[in-house]
Order: structure tokens, then sequence, then C-alpha cells
């Protein structure tokens, strides 16, 4: 696939990536009567049976990965960094604190940004830089002003920043690794979920309810497999296939739409702290667009045309075609 097809698609799978997980309060609020580390095992346990049927059905063998020492190395701290991400997040939506995954995520691409930087020695542009400026005045206006420290927040941006740039330095194929990464975690899983069901009794799983089992509950469980597993193999996707800097930006989709959803269905308050690091990152965004354009403007005027391909190939096909029969050969200056 050539650099461009293959950044045109990777920006896609990131862009669609991030709606999903910004629209990702609505299902887990379906999903309130239930504790939220019963639902991180059952994310588990049902993304591992999502992964491994897509991988049957795409035919991809990911066992060879498990018996792959370098590629435990990597997948181990990202599964254990996805687990953690995961229950942050459940958490702070089942408290109400919807806000404040959309700060979380709102500094998160900043992390990533920084380890594009940093760990794949990735370049900012001139504009980019000043994006970076503005997104990071918008964030730590909201921060200073948010009136306590965002410990959840933080731990989302740091967690899925670090998850995302293991991702991309092991390079490993997106269903592949999710599977492999939820096969590592299935027994902790598993173990915590039946303890909860035999032990505590306060499960959601097939609990029994006046009418009998609660369905609703116990499909919207397994249901939560696909859901994770969707948006996390389109962002292993576009991990693999585009510059960590501009996965980053694209990032700010996902906070965007939780902020809406926060304020708009969950009800919570929009401050001027909001207003601020809404405008700043928009506005940041915004030059990252006329900067892209401008790159892509330049890659078009700097690709050879049709004609030129053309006339490459043939002197490839030509060069490596019978020295006696060669053109050289019947130049003016012989050989």
């Amino acid at each position: 696939m050539d650099t461009k097809r293959q950044l045109r698609r990777g920006t896609i799978c990131g862009f669609l990536c991030y709606v999903l997980w910004g629209s990702f309060p609505l299902y887990w609020k379906l999903l309130s009567n239930v504790d939220p580390l019963e639902i991180i095992a059952h994310r588990i346990i049902w993304c591992f049976v999502f992964t491994v049927i897509l991988c049957a059905l795409l035919r991809q063998n990911f066992i060879r990965l498990l018996r792959d020492g370098r590629a435990i190395r990597f997948l181990l701290p990202a599964a254990l960094l996805i687990t953690l991400n995961w229950g942050t997040y459940i958490y702070a939506v089942a408290v109400d604190r919807i806000l404040e995954t959309a700060i979380g995520y709102y500094i998160n691409p900043l992390v990533s940004i920084l380890l594009g930087v940093v760990v794949f020695k990735e370049r900012l542009t001139r504009l980019q830089a000043v994006a970076v400026a503005l997104c990071a005045v918008g964030i730590g206006f909201f921060t200073v002003n948010y009136g306590s420290f965002p410990f959840l927040a933080i731990l989302l941006a740091l967690s899925f920043g670090i998850y995302g740039a293991i991702k991309k330095k092991g390079g490993y194929p997106a269903v592949e690794a999710l599977a492999v990464e939820n096969t590592l975690m299935l027994v902790p899983a598993i173990v915590f979920a039946v303890v909860m069901a035999n032990v505590t009794g306060t499960h959601g799983f097939l609990a029994a309810g006046p009418e009998g089992v609660d369905w609703r509950t116990t499909l919207l469980l397994i249901g939560g497999g696909a859901v994770t597993a969707i948006p996390l193999i389109l962002f292993a996707k576009a991990a693999n296939s585009i510059p960590l800097t501009l996965l980053g930006f694209i990032q700010y989709v996902s906070p965007t739409i939780a902020m809406l959803l926060g304020v708009f269905v969950n009800g919570e308050p929009f401050t001027l702290a909001h207003a601020v690091c809404f405008g700043c990152i928009w506005c940041g965004l915004a030059l990252v667009g006329v900067d892209a354009i401008r790159a892509s403007r330049k890659a078009s005027a700097s690709e050879p045309t049709l004609l030129e391909r053309e006339q490459a190939a043939y002197d490839e096909e030509t060069a490596s075609a019978d020295p006696l029969t060669h053109p050289m050969y019947h130049g003016d200056g012989g050989v």
C-alpha cells in the first residue's frame, strides 16, 4: 500500500475510533446498576471472545504472538495499561464525572504528541507547535479552574498515552494483538467475575430478579466485548499507519463528544473554564487542519506525473533487459 493511501486509511480509522469512544458514556450509563469492577471483568471476557472469533474469520493466528517473547514484552504492559484505563473510565462515568473524562482525553493527545517527539523522533511543524501551545493553554486554564486536582483525568491521559506508544512501538497486527492482550488478562477477569457472582452475590450477569434473569443487563455486558474491541482495533490500525503526532490531534474528537454528552445529556455544569478550554483546543485543531492541507498540496505537487512514471518504468525495464539490445549500445557515446 502506498504511503498516501496508508495515511488516509489510518486517519479514517483514527477518526472513527474516537467518535465511538466519545459516545461510550451513552452505553455504559445503561449499565449503571452494575458494579464498575464487574463491567471491567466482562469487558475483558467478551472482548476476548469477540477478537478470537474475528481472528478465526480473518484466518489470523494470534497464538503465534502468545509464543513470541518479544510480543509478550510489549503486549503484557499494554494489557495492564488498557485494563487500568477501562477501570478508571467506567468508574468516572458511574460517579457522574464524564466531564473529567473529557479533561483526561484532552490531555491525552499532548501525552501522545510528547511521546511521538521524544520516543519516535517525530517533528512538529510551526503550526503544529502553535496548536500544541494553544491546547496546553486551554487545558492548563481548565485544570487550574477545576477546583481540585483531576486525578482521574491524569490517570486516563497517562495510561492511554503510554498504551498508544507501546502499541506503535510493537507494531503488531491490530486484531491479533488485541486478542493476545485479552488472553493475558482473561484468567483474572474470569476469577473476579465468578467471585462476584458466587461470593459477594452483587453481580449483574445472569442475575435473577422478580421476573427471572435480567437479560437486558446480561446482553449489554456481552455486547461490551464488541463495543470495546472495535474502536481498539481501529486505534491499533491508526497507530500503526500514521504519525503519533497526527493521531494525537485526532484524539480531540473523543473528549469533545464526551464533553457535550456530559453537559447536554448528563446535566453537568458547563463553566467558563470549559468554554476557554474548548475554544483553545478547536483553534489549535483549525491550525492543524490548515497545516495538513498545505502538506497535502506540497506532496501532490512533488509527485511525478503519469508520463514520468511510465518513462521511469520503461527505463527500469530496459535497464534489466539483454545488454546487447539496450539503447546505450546504440547511442552516440557507445560503451
